[in-house]
């Protein structure tokens, strides 16, 4: 079909479009402005509708004050605090019958006619028994607010009640209202004891007429529509209505434990929703509710807004009609154009849209078929070279996937152009930001802050560097590739994971390490054993020449226990070279460790520190070399005791943890530093001055500690101190 308007630019049709689209603004204009003055409207109502439900809750909550102050004033009438103490002290009797007699009487003549909300009074004795009452006396609702008001502090309101005493209902000849009781307490002509409470009953509709009668202006004609309702804090509720009497007093119309919501309209009849408003009576902690009806309010804007949108209907019926020939001729040729475009860049080269028109829109449809052809041209061409490249590229990385060395290349924009499976770990490295690195040394001065990220940098210069992560040690070399046309140059990346090299070298230095040991533990153990005998004979001489209660024994049996310890210990280092098995044999570690600590006392006095035990563990007995033990813990200790500087505190502290027994030795030194801490059990490694320390202490104690099933490990170590824990398997049975 041809465009009847192919001879109008597209400018004019745009123009036609813009005035059709303002007609149908028209009745959308219309519709808002019917909303606005339906929500001023609103607006005022729910304005008048709070102060009148404030001006109702204020006038209830004067009111009810001025009640509860009534009834304080009859409760410190003295006739009436006389009779109920005399009454108390005579629980039964003619005298007690009189008395109560004349209480009844003095409250029905002298005081329940003084306020006319009152339709009873009732004296409650201090045990919550009813004493007197003027009309009710013994029913179950009396006698259950009785208790509940004797067991308040003070003053006292109770909820809803469905009737006042029923007692009132036969006086008075008819159903009782809806009311509340208010209780307040008596106390003895001395003001000193509590005897009892007075409970006065409150007719609500009294109460209502009476408070609301200052506000009556509210319900003037026309505002009948408001309702109102109180609800105490149980949802027990009042709903109240005005009666067409010439008092206009008002009455409770129904009592509702659980009222139907407000606004309730019969089954498919449509109704707007009142508005509610509640305000808290302070008094007695109750809530008034006032929901005003709103339809009458609104008729006039209702039908103002129909009338406007009358018109938008009939604008958008004209206008949809109208918008035919745009929508026709003018966008579905260009949901055409798109359509086409979308199959081409999914491979259909030749796709094509129909000319219809001679305006702009059938001129871009003649030079979107041109580039599609051009298109089509270029893609075949580049098919054809994408086979050759695909060809040359397999052969690439046949090549490159056969190396046991990583490759990697990346382009200006540090993306991934060509990779093998050896250089993975060290991409997951650079995804992870370099976490799970634990060792970076850089061949190139000066070294970079981040060695890692400087090395998979596109445009940094010629980097070298070794890293360790996940057990394994990689060489990489890495350099930047010539810049592309846009200034933009890539890098290649070559590691090397030189593990086994490295593993090799360093079992190698081991063993000439302990080859050394070997030699030195022979030198030691020769110069060191005669003068130990020397002692240990001169020792068991002078232990000959004490008497039994010399003190000075304590001293000996250091001393000789201490030249076997380091005869023992002569023998270890002979045993760490040749790896000589320990003497086995139950040990009670608690017992150990506090010889230790005995031992070493002396010494960490001298550097002020001071050795605190914490031996808490229910099974101290292990399997085990006593002598072995004692060196783990004696090099844990004295290491502890040198780090600390200017004094501090080293606490050993035994614990159960499944069947093992557990040791930690804590100090409040500075802690290692974090570089160290992956060395410190390796052999001849030491942080300690040259010539105070041989780097053997931590190596051996572990090993020990492995030999005996367990283990020594690093627990944590900061500025605020460290913690070694050794770890042995518990002995069942001793």
């Amino acid at each position: 079909m041809r465009d009847p308007l192919h001879s109008i630019s597209v400018k004019h049709k745009l123009a036609l479009m813009f005035v059709v689209l303002c007609l149908i603004a028209f009745g959308l204009g219309g519709f808002l402005i019917s909303r606005s003055a339906r929500g001023v409207l609103e607006r005022e109502i729910h304005s008048r509708l709070v102060y009148q439900c404030q001006a109702y809750a204020t006038a209830l909550d004067s009111y009810l004050q001025m009640l509860e102050r009534r009834t304080e004033d009859f409760a410190s009438d003295g006739h009436i605090r006389e009779l109920l103490h005399r009454i108390s002290g005579r629980p039964g009797g003619e005298e007690a019958d009189a008395l109560r007699a004349e209480l009844g009487r003095h409250l029905r003549k002298n005081k329940l006619p003084l306020v006319a909300s009152f339709r009873d009074l009732t004296v409650v004795d201090r045990a919550g028994q009813v004493v007197v009452a003027v009309h009710d006396l013994g029913s179950a609702q009396v006698t259950r607010l009785a208790v509940e008001a004797s067991g308040s502090e003070g003053n006292w309101y109770s909820g809803v009640l469905p009737a006042v005493p029923a007692a009132y209902r036969e006086a008075e000849g008819g159903p009782g209202p809806t009311g509340l009781a208010i209780g307040t307490p008596l106390y003895d002509l001395d003001g000193a004891e509590r005897i009892g409470s007075l409970l006065a009953w409150v007719d609500a509709g009294a109460w209502l007429t009476e408070a609301v009668r200052s506000v009556s202006h509210t319900f003037s004609e026309g505002e009948d529509q408001a309702q109102l309702s109180l609800r105490d804090r149980l949802g027990r509720r009042l709903s109240v209505r005005r009666e067409s009497t010439q008092s206009g007093d008002l009455r409770t119309a129904e009592y509702r434990s659980d009222p139907p919501a407000p606004g309730t309209a019969p089954s498919g009849v449509r109704q707007v929703p009142p508005i509610v408003e509640v305000f808290e009576i302070p008094a007695n902690g109750w809530e008034i509710e006032v929901i005003l009806q709103v339809d009458r309010a609104l008729e006039s804007v209702s039908g103002l807004q129909s009338d406007f949108l009358g018109v938008g209907v009939v604008l958008a019926v004209l206008s949809a009609f109208l918008m035919f020939f745009p929508i026709r001729f003018l966008a579905q040729p260009l949901v055409q154009m798109e359509q086409a475009a979308q199959r081409i860049s999914s491979g259909e080269f030749g796709s094509r849209v129909a000319v219809n028109s001679g305006d702009e829109i059938g001129r871009l449809a003649s030079s979107f078929n041109r580039m599609a052809e051009a298109i089509q041209e270029r893609a075949s061409r580049l098919e054809r070279s994408a086979g050759d490249l695909r060809s040359e590229r397999d052969r690439l990385n046949t090549v490159i996937s056969s190396m046991r060395d990583g490759l990697l290349v990346l382009d200006g924009r540090g993306e991934v152009v060509l990779k093998n499976a050896a250089v993975e770990p060290l991409i997951q490295l650079r995804d992870t930001g370099g976490s799970g690195a634990s060792r970076h040394v850089c061949k190139v001065e000066p070294a970079p802050a981040d060695c890692l990220a400087c090395v998979f940098q596109p445009h940094s210069d010629q980097q070298s560097c070794v890293i360790e992560a996940g057990g394994r040690v990689f060489e990489v070399h890495s350099a930047s590739l010539t810049p592309d046309e846009h200034g933009r140059s890539g890098r290649v990346l070559v590691s090397r994971d030189v593990t086994d090299r490295i593993n090799q070298d360093e079992r190698e230095i081991h063993q000439e390490r302990l080859s050394v040991l070997g030699e030195v533990a022979a030198v030691v153990a020769h110069e060191l054993n005669n003068p130990l005998a020397s002692i240990s004979m001169f020792n068991q001489m002078m232990e000959a020449e004490l008497e039994a209660g010399s003190p000075l024994r304590e001293n000996v049996e250091v001393i000789q226990r201490n030249t076997e310890t380091c005869k023992k210990t002569i023998r270890e280092l002979l045993d760490y070279a040749t790896g000589a098995s320990p003497e086995i044999g139950p040990i009670d570690l608690h017992d150990t460790v506090e010889s230790i600590v005995r031992f070493l006392r002396p010494i960490s006095d001298r550097a002020r520190v001071r050795l605190v035990t914490r031996l808490e563990a229910g099974n101290p007995w292990v399997t085990g070399d006593e002598v072995q033990l004692r060196q783990v813990f004696v090099n844990l200790v004295m290491n502890a005791v040198q780090a600390i500087v200017d004094g501090g505190e080293v606490v050993l502290e035994s614990f159960d943890e499944d069947d093992h027994l557990v040791i930690e030795v804590r100090d409040t030194g500075p802690g290692i530093k974090p570089e160290d801490r992956g060395q410190i059990f390796r052999p001849f490694f030491t942080t300690k001055a040259r010539g105070d320390g041989t780097g053997l202490g931590l190596s051996t104690a572990q090993r020990i500690a492995e030999m005996h099933g367990g283990g020594l490990t690093l627990a944590e170590s900061s500025p605020a101190g460290t913690v070694f824990r050794v770890r042995l398997r518990a002995r069942q049975e001793v």
